[in-house]
């Protein structure tokens, strides 16, 4: 890493391809420890909003949550993964259905 200076003081740094990658690993390694720590307010809002919006009850919400969590772990794994930026597979079949979740979070970001 070469440290870059301007006036006695630090304002940025260039990394190695190594270091680059290193660096990307452990943001991604915190990432899915962050994810797992709020995992829990994150199911409660889902299953909140099933219950209130569409009557799931204490059984359909249990068979969701078992099904759903298993993907979110799967999801989690993908962070800790050394891959690619690739789309995540429930991105892609949304979009092959004509739900482009991307666009609809990009709607959110000006509410």
């Amino acid at each position: 890493m070469r440290v870059k200076k301007a006036g006695g003081k630090v304002y940025g740094a260039d990394f190695t391809a190594a270091e680059r990658k290193a660096m990307n690993l452990e943001i991604e390694r915190q990432l899915a420890e962050y994810s797992r720590k709020h995992a829990n307010e994150i199911d409660a809002i889902i299953l909140w909003q099933l219950h209130a919006q569409y009557g799931f009850g204490e059984k359909r919400l249990r068979r969701f949550y078992d099904r759903f969590k298993a993907e979110y772990f799967d999801l989690i794994k993908r962070y800790e993964m050394d891959e690619d930026d690739n789309i995540w597979l429930n991105t892609y079949k949304l979009k092959e259905i004509g739900v482009d979740i991307e666009s609809w979070n990009r709607d959110g970001e000006t509410e």
